[in-house]
């Protein structure tokens, strides 16, 4: 089975549980409100902030470059669409966080990363709902379209990697991860829906 498949599987539970915390009905809806988008915005630059910079250092300087980490980079893009949305982003560095203290191994960086850019992929079709919600007129949603027309050639390269660079004695990591991944967003995205909301 490839390692892409494995994580599917095996973070279904996990990914489909983010999904109720992050708004998808709301967004496929187009009733997602301007309050919840802040959460999510939030959400993802907290997480972003914390270990996004971490995982792309942990790859190994060969994997690093095959999936191009320096061209994955969202924390700026998020920060835009702060501003864009009028939400304080020193507020939000106040906010008291829990942030995972571990090292990434370079496999362990690649289930992160597996999270980050799947969400990536499902934005594509957030902006989209978003461009058709009257509240979100004039927002550039620079985090939801960041890859541009390279978003496919971008999630197709990774998983490539993904599923040849690791070997099977290092999926378990990959997988684990991956999990603690989806439970670090979705603690956030709680935190946060305490504190805007």
């Amino acid at each position: 089975m490839l390692l892409q498949e494995l994580l599917k599987t095996k973070t279904k539970g996990s990914h489909d549980q983010l999904e109720e915390l992050m708004f998808v009905h709301e967004i496929m809806n187009k009733t997602l409100s301007l309050d919840q988008y802040k959460t999510l915005l939030a959400t993802n630059y907290l997480v972003h902030a914390a270990i996004e910079s971490k995982i792309h250092h942990a790859l190994d300087e060969n994997t690093a470059s095959q999936v191009g980490a320096d061209q994955r980079y969202k924390l700026s893009a998020l920060i835009k669409d702060l501003e864009e949305a009028g939400i304080s982003k020193d507020e939000l560095d106040q906010i008291d966080i829990t942030v995972p203290n571990h090292e990434y191994s370079p496999a362990a960086a690649l289930g992160a990363m597996y999270v980050l850019e799947g969400a990536t992929m499902g934005g594509q079709v957030i902006q989209k709902k978003l461009k058709a919600t009257p509240a979100f007129e004039g927002l550039n949603l620079n985090y939801y379209t960041i890859y541009g027309d390279n978003l496919m050639h971008n999630w197709k390269s990774f998983v490539g990697v993904l599923n040849t660079a690791v070997p099977e004695s290092d999926y378990e990591q990959v997988v684990n991860s991956a999990s603690e991944t989806f439970s670090y967003i979705a603690t956030v995205s709680q935190r946060v829906n305490t504190i805007l909301v």
